[in-house]
């Protein structure tokens, strides 16, 4: 993973675990159900976050997050799957509505909730490609 130069935020507005470059996904050995139902918990308990969708059958939930001053608007789209090894995968996708550069809001947001669930869930088995 390489951390964006300020060149990039001024440019890009999204940020994907899915990406090389992007932030660093989660593995937890925790039971997907766990690991979902804090995700849940997580994104109820952030201000100016809206839960959208949330199917749990197909490990993916997407949420509207409002920025508090602003209130632009961006879209979350977090996936949740079990591994060939039984693990619990969490991947996240974060995109702003409009504008050209985020200065890093979407990467943040995605590093911070990842951060948030390993204190709740425990910590990842594995972050990263």
């Amino acid at each position: 993973m390489t951390k964006p130069t300020l060149s990039r935020w001024l440019t890009e507005n999204v940020a994907d675990t899915r990406s090389p470059d992007g932030p660093d996904f989660r593995l937890y050995a925790a039971p997907f159900a766990d690991v979902w139902d804090s995700l849940l918990d997580l994104v109820h308990q952030r201000r100016g976050w809206k839960l959208v969708h949330a199917d749990e059958e197909l490990g993916l939930m997407t949420v509207m997050c409002a920025a508090p001053v602003l209130r632009f608007r961006d879209d979350l789209t977090i996936w949740v799957s079990l591994d060939e090894n039984g693990l619990t995968r969490v991947e996240a996708r974060s995109e702003s509505r409009i504008g050209k550069g985020d200065l890093g809001v979407n990467r943040r947001r995605i590093e911070r909730l990842l951060q948030r669930l390993d204190g709740t869930v425990g910590p990842a088995v594995r972050s990263g490609a």
